[in-house]
């Protein structure tokens, strides 16, 4: 598998609390975790880790966060060919882990912000080549929409996972063939439909969005109720999650992305491959729901592969 990211970076500060704070209101932390991160970046490493070729466009910063990235990605075996100084600053994390598991955080985007489209032109070769270009709501939407144009002029597919949630400017939406969000993300998209169990609701309105995005796949995931797939004129194909106990679920969904993107073989998929890419992703989101932090904890292939079978054998 050869994937392309329209990627992001971010040093991610983590403070470790009891509970999430209220609106005004100072907690004691409990620990404080410091790494690199960002969307684009975990579903980088997170696919080369399961065996992808992987290349990827940054917007880095003239300090030593940049020179950070650099040095991880020559370790993780991704080139720099495509990685920008721009500006000062490098982008920056801050997040609170709670004892249950939930996260919440914000993002300074910094140089990440200063991607344009002529950085992505710079890339054409590479975008050409891949077998999935990857792209998130992180990164400089300029720079992801002219990669998804660059992938669509070449026929390769693309997968648009729009996090943190804003609206997908039309044109962008235009070019993407799967879309991968979470129920909230999935509510925004849909008009606030309410995702109730029986998935009745989101049924409905998945059924008028083709008339509205001439895309191809749209995967719903669902926390510990796994995921949801769906295909103009198909079944809705429901994968249950793996039982894990969540001690950090921040990085879950990039890791469920990079699963799915080295599992899907292509967007002509039958029901049986996509469900085992789906479930393959599913397991890769709980072994990282399951550990703390998000880059120590992207498995490799063998893993995934050992701890599927020891769920299945059980």
């Amino acid at each position: 598998m050869h994937l392309f990211v329209a990627a992001n970076y971010l040093t991610v500060y983590c403070s470790r609390v009891a509970r999430q704070p209220a609106p005004g209101e100072i907690l004691l932390a409990d620990g404080l975790g410091v790494e690199a991160g960002g969307k684009g970046l975990n579903v980088a490493i997170g696919a080369r880790r399961l065996g992808a070729r992987v290349e990827a466009l940054f917007g880095i910063g003239r300090d030593a966060a940049g020179d950070a990235l650099l040095s991880l990605l020559a370790a993780e075996g991704i080139a720099a060919t495509h990685v920008h100084r721009l500006g000062e600053r490098s982008g920056h994390g801050f997040g609170f882990i709670a004892a249950d598991g939930s996260n919440m955080g914000a993002v300074f985007a910094g140089a990440n912000l200063l991607l344009t489209a002529r950085h992505a032109q710079q890339a054409a070769d590479a975008i050409a080549g891949a077998d999935w270009v990857y792209g998130v709501f992180e990164a400089a939407l300029p720079a992801v929409q002219a990669c998804f144009a660059l992938a669509r002029q070449a026929r390769v597919p693309t997968l648009l996972n729009p996090s943190p949630w804003q609206a997908i400017p039309p044109a962008l939406l235009a070019l993407t063939d799967v879309l991968l969000v979470n129920e909230g993300e999935a509510a925004a998209l849909l008009g606030g439909v309410r995702l109730d169990d029986d998935l009745s609701a989101l049924d409905a309105a998945v059924a008028a969005l083709w008339a509205a995005w001439p895309g191809q796949l749209l995967v719903v995931t669902r926390a510990a109720r796994g995921c949801v797939a769906y295909r103009p004129g198909r079944p809705r194909i429901v994968v249950p999650a793996f039982t894990v106990e969540a001690v950090d679920t921040l990085g879950a969904g990039d890791a469920f992305a990079s699963g799915l993107l080295c599992a899907l073989p292509g967007l002509q998929a039958d029901d049986a491959a996509l469900a085992a890419a789906l479930r393959r992703a599913c397991a890769c989101g709980a072994i990282v729901a399951s550990r703390p932090g998000v880059l120590g904890a992207l498995p490799g292939a063998a893993e995934v592969d050992g701890f599927m079978r020891d769920r299945s054998a059980s």
